[in-house]
């Protein structure tokens, strides 16, 4: 009776198989409380609500799941830049206005993730840190296209596009070091600001809500 019984509880606190993205989930959860070097595979592995064993059938080390979770964060704020700029016309200031809301618009939606992509990056090498900077890449260049079409058609005044699309992505990024979701701006209000603060910036001929 004592060995089924047994058995029976092993069952019962064996860990649950579970998926990539519940892992992604829980290294998000980690490492944004206690930094890379701070967090371990047996706490990432205990927030997903596994083993360690079973969190090495996913991923060979804490340095591959960084390595993935950056990947991830920075291809889909890609996407999401290029998605935006893609609907908003042919005008510069209006393809920078929707560059700049997406990119709010996902701090608001993946906060965790957002700020172990500015401040875990240091701690990436070699090929997971070059695939990162690719995607990084997609984003500024959203940036760059904009503001160097608009300096070109007069709507905007920069002196130097390299530090001016410097200027406008780390303004950007900043936004993940002070942003809360239970602030006293709404994720509109929010938006509203930085766009105005990213038109200051490149001296834009035109101010929000005034972009046809």
């Amino acid at each position: 009776m004592e060995g089924k019984r047994a058995e029976s509880d092993r069952r019962r606190a064996a860990p649950r198989f579970i998926d990539r993205a519940t892992v992604v989930a829980a290294a998000l959860e980690v490492f944004s409380q206690l930094g890379f070097h701070g967090a371990s595979t047996r706490q990432i592995a205990k927030a997903a609500g596994t083993s360690l064993s079973n969190l090495y059938n996913y991923f060979g080390s804490k340095s591959e799941i960084l390595a993935f979770v950056l990947e991830e964060t920075a291809r889909t704020l890609a996407d999401s830049l290029e998605a935006a700029v893609a609907t908003a016309g042919k005008g510069p200031l209006g393809r920078l206005e929707a560059a700049v809301r997406a990119y709010v618009d996902f701090i608001v939606a993946q906060p965790r993730a957002s700020v172990v992509g500015i401040t875990e990056f240091r701690y990436l090498e070699g090929e997971g840190r070059a695939e990162v900077v690719t995607q990084r890449d997609r984003t500024e260049a959203v940036f760059r296209d904009a503001i160097s079409d608009g300096a070109d058609a007069g709507d905007c005044e920069v002196r130097n596009l390299g530090s001016a699309v410097r200027g406008v992505v780390t303004l950007c990024n900043s936004m993940s070091t002070w942003y809360r979701p239970d602030g006293e701006l709404s994720p509109v209000e929010l938006a509203d600001l930085q766009v105005d603060l990213v038109f200051g910036l490149v001296r834009a001929a035109q101010r929000p809500g005034s972009v046809g």
